[in-house]
């Protein structure tokens, strides 16, 4: 990933299992987050899921068009079973930029419930940790 740091895909699984929920129940206690006070802030205003698909969205549309590319390559990569290695990564980002219009790409992106499955599953096949940034 050239674009798009860590940091941000972090912060997309977050919200993505906010809205859609967390397939992985990891329960540990840690220091509340960024995505715990929105989270509590959502609750404290009666604001369903559903509703916070908005933040999500409004999250990944200020992404330029390569950063879009990169977590659309990352969820092919993550969802990709007998294929789908380290060394596809450039070519998904490429086949992303060829054939998603930019102006679509948010749209696909929060169109897959299991974003943060794919997420994690893309970001572990480039062995990338996602438990360090939490």
């Amino acid at each position: 990933m050239s674009l798009l740091s860590i940091k941000k895909i972090y912060n997309v699984i977050k919200i993505a299992e906010l809205v859609y929920g967390s397939i992985e129940d990891e329960i540990t206690k840690q220091p509340e987050t960024f995505i715990d006070k929105l989270s509590n802030y959502l609750e404290d205003f009666n604001i369903p899921a559903r509703y916070s698909v908005n933040i999500l969205h409004k999250y990944i549309n200020e992404f330029s068009e390569e950063e879009k590319a990169e977590v659309i390559a990352l969820m092919w990569l993550g969802r990709s079973i007998s294929h789908g290695q380290l060394e596809d990564f450039p070519n998904f980002v490429k086949k992303v930029l060829e054939i998603v219009p930019q102006n679509q790409a948010t749209s696909y992106i929060l169109a897959r419930p299991l974003l943060a499955k794919y997420l994690r599953d893309g970001l572990q096949k480039l062995d990338i940790s996602t438990f360090a940034l939490s």
